[in-house]
């Protein structure tokens, strides 16, 4: 089925989360919201609806000229307004606020990255193994750490499962939306992290069982991740690589979220192929990945920076495609997804 031929989401449509984005279009703004509420200044605007400059004045820090700029760089942003000596947060702001853990993530991460931009952006464009030789975001995602348990692996791992668990959370229900998992029992989700996105499969359809196979030092954590869930009982984690370890059988859905992409060409059509000897007659086999970055004629926005760090990992759904008929899978159809980018949706069934 052609990629034009399919269903598309059109951009925001029914996923109020993305309009944390609107707060975090550059820079200045991003780092005003970040100092904002790293100081406690938005927890006491949001408790205080509204406040005044003298109410704020005897818990801020600093002196009344740092509090103006800063109160009025939240203004210029749409975070706060004011209406005569009243200071409020803004509608759209406190709307945005229902999503406070993407929305620090996506600060954290952004500003995690943005010295690479900074100091190696060109080499990103003309020399990409400089690039990752030097660029900390490639040592963050440092996979060697994920296979011995040390207290040192442990918490370099946990640092950067909290920013993928986050942008699962919110990722998964779009998944959801355009895929049924109401009609699968046993779900394997291969490179599935701290298992966030079983996790919400699981909260949505209470007769499915999943499974987690991934790295030892990621299990490890996932399991601590998802201990105090009610659906706990119903997820389990199997440790291994998918280049080389076996994968566990009896699932009538494989599922890859956000995994292939870290793999060149050859090993992503290596994990396909592994995935396609354990096949049971009727089962799907599901892609859920960013596509190529598409940046038109708008500015990319400052929360972006991330992505646009990988924007060689990023194929086209037509990649997977190819390969998964080549595999010998039947009905192969994509979907696209608008949400901050592209996101698109490979299934593919087994014959009998």
């Amino acid at each position: 089925m052609a990629l034009s031929e399919v269903p598309q989401c059109q951009p925001g449509e029914d996923f109020d989360f993305l309009c944390v984005n609107d707060f975090l279009t550059n820079m200045v703004a991003a780092q005003a919201l970040k100092s904002a509420l790293a100081l406690r200044l938005i927890d006491q605007l949001g408790a205080e609806q509204p406040s005044t400059l003298a109410r704020l004045e005897p818990t801020w820090r600093g002196d009344r000229r740092g509090l103006r700029l800063l109160l009025d760089l939240l203004a210029a942003n749409q975070v706060v307004e004011r209406i005569g000596d009243e200071i409020r947060l803004t509608p759209r702001f406190r709307g945005a606020l229902r999503f406070r853990d993407l929305l620090e993530a996506k600060l954290d991460f952004a500003n995690l990255v943005a010295p690479d931009l900074i100091q190696f952006f060109p080499w990103l464009f003309v020399d990409p193994d400089r690039f990752m030789q030097k660029a900390r975001i490639f040592n963050l995602f440092d996979y060697s750490r994920c296979l011995e348990p040390s207290p040192e692996n442990y918490e370099a791992t946990k640092r950067w499962m909290r920013f993928t668990t986050c942008l699962t959370r919110y990722e998964a229900p779009a998944c959801m939306r355009f895929h049924d998992f109401s009609r699968y029992a046993r779900m394997l989700d291969v490179g599935g992290n701290s298992g966030e996105f079983i996790l919400r499969v699981c909260k949505k359809h209470p007769g499915l069982r999943g499974t987690v196979f991934d790295l030892p030092v990621v299990c490890d954590i996932g399991r601590e991740h998802v201990r105090r869930e009610p659906e706990a009982p119903r997820i389990d984690f199997v440790k291994g690589s998918a280049l080389v370890d076996p994968l566990p059988t009896g699932f009538d859905l494989i599922t890859f979220k956000s995994m292939l992409h870290d793999w060149s060409n050859d090993d992503a059509t290596r994990i396909l192929t592994r995935a396609s000897q354990f096949r049971d007659a009727g089962g799907t086999l599901l892609i859920f990945e960013r596509a190529p970055i598409e940046v038109g004629t708008a500015s990319v926005p400052y929360s972006m920076i991330p992505m646009l760090l990988f924007f060689r990992n990023f194929r086209s759904p037509l990649f997977y495609q190819e390969r998964l008929k080549e595999l010998g899978f039947e009905g192969v159809e994509i979907q696209t997804i608008h949400l901050e980018m592209p996101f698109f949706l490979v299934t593919a069934r087994w014959g009998g």
